[in-house]
């Protein structure tokens, strides 16, 4: 089940992530977009070579990705903030979850700094820690924990994984045709509603080698029924100002165990992007170490 669960967050992530300019992403979930007034909006298609006079100005889905590209190159910081729903029903019942992250990313050295909250009913948790390439501290109810160095590894390897940004936008212009541009205010926003075997590919890319194999197995028999993207880029610096991923997916068969699953899950994740390149580092507080038990 645990395992389900991942494979289902990498895919959100990845599509999350991707936007998000250190890739989250990555992995992991922030610059607010630009307020308009009825803003005008012209929509080109994917794969237009030759755009109406009027419409000149605004870029196709792959000079986009491009320029986002090219601008990820510069990030070298950043803050994103993430809403995550979820509704899942197994086995005939039902539960619902809300996720928020706030996370701080410094790409070089990769580090990061996450304050999580989940509530799952009338239970909410909250999770603050610290990633650095040195130890992960992980804070609950003001005591913290120093992770083992096989956690560290581990963690750390998916952070790099997917903070690699180019990679991200090259599996995206894969499905540039599939994707829509239009203008709102300061903001070009790129749209797609996207399913199937190609999401699940470039999921399995983004989470590379260190996947494991019950993680693998588990994605390859998702049904990923539904996947609608929203990413805005600010039109001057091409950076990432927010994204939203809508997706639906099913998945049917044993559960290990001798136990069988019937699940359904509906996830959306909203993402604003922030801070870009005004965090310098990743400090770990004194009192944070010294506070370890």
């Amino acid at each position: 089940m645990r395992k389900w669960g991942t494979a289902a967050l990498s895919v959100m992530m990845m599509a999350a992530l991707a936007a998000c300019s250190t890739n989250e992403e990555a992995a992991n979930t922030a610059a607010p977009v630009a307020e308009t007034t009825a803003p005008a909006t012209t929509e080109t298609p994917a794969a237009e070579t030759a755009a109406p006079a009027e419409t000149a100005a605004v870029p196709t889905a792959e000079e986009l990705l491009n320029k986002a590209q090219a601008a990820s190159k510069e990030l070298k910081s950043y803050n994103m903030v993430a809403d995550m729903d979820q509704t899942m029903t197994l086995n005939g019942e039902e539960t619902a979850s809300k996720t928020k992250l706030n996370t701080d990313m410094v790409v070089e050295p990769m580090s990061a700094y996450q304050e999580i909250s989940t509530q799952t009913g009338d239970t909410t948790n909250e999770v603050k820690q610290y990633i650095t390439k040195d130890a992960i501290y992980m804070g609950m109810n003001d005591e913290w924990t120093k992770l083992p160095e096989e956690n560290r590894e581990q963690i750390m390897a998916g952070l790099e994984n997917t903070a690699n940004l180019d990679s991200s936008f090259e599996q995206f212009k894969s499905v540039a045709q599939d994707m829509k541009v239009t203008e709102e205010g300061d903001d070009y926003v790129l749209t797609a509603d996207l399913s199937g075997d190609k999401i699940k590919s470039m999921a399995s890319e983004m989470m590379g080698a260190n996947t494991d194999e019950q993680t693998a197995a588990a994605l390859d028999q998702m049904d990923i029924e539904e996947m609608k993207l929203t990413y805005a880029v600010n039109k001057e610096t091409s950076y990432p100002t927010k994204s939203i991923v809508d997706m639906t997916m099913s998945m049917t068969g044993a559960a290990g165990e001798g136990q069988e699953m019937d699940m359904q899950m509906h996830m959306i994740m909203n993402s604003t992007i922030s801070k870009h390149n005004e965090i310098e580092a990743i400090e770990v507080p004194k009192e944070v170490i010294d506070g370890v038990k």
